[in-house]
């Protein structure tokens, strides 16, 4: 087979890169908009609700039910999403994903710009536990 892409592909690829840029604008704007794990939870709980989700309260008995989609939140800076699957049966055991948008966080340092070739540098203070040695040769800059 030939890896040289056809008149006929080169439309669905322009559309593939152009559903791509898509996503990627909608996850900057959703990494704008959540700039502390408190933003992040509030977001996330928006778009869970918008897409049909049932928020659910941990001191209140669940009525869960097949096919259900559901989440809930813990002090606002956690967030669990779940669905229970059409054709679950208890003891069948399930698939758990997790993710945390606290760790690492890095946090700009008050009054500490600061220009270099042309680049305008921004001191940062890192929180939580990223692989630092990668960064400590370098300042992050925007």
């Amino acid at each position: 087979t030939s890896l040289v892409p056809t008149m006929a592909s080169s439309g669905a690829a322009a559309s593939a890169m152009s559903e791509s840029a898509t996503h990627a604008e909608k996850l900057v704007d959703y990494l704008n908009a959540s700039w502390t794990p408190y933003h992040a939870t509030a977001n996330a709980r928006a778009k869970l609700l918008a897409a049909g989700y049932t928020e659910l309260y941990e001191n209140d008995v669940w009525n869960l039910k097949l096919g259900g989609r559901y989440f809930f939140t813990r002090n606002m800076s956690c967030l669990v999403a779940f669905a229970v699957g059409g054709k679950y049966k208890a003891g069948n055991g399930a698939i758990i994903v997790g993710a945390h948008t606290d760790s690492p966080c890095i946090k700009m340092k008050p009054h500490t710009a600061s220009g270099k070739n042309g680049f305008v540098q921004l001191g940062v203070q890192p929180y939580g536990g990223g692989i630092w040695h990668t960064w400590f040769d370098r300042d992050l800059r925007v």
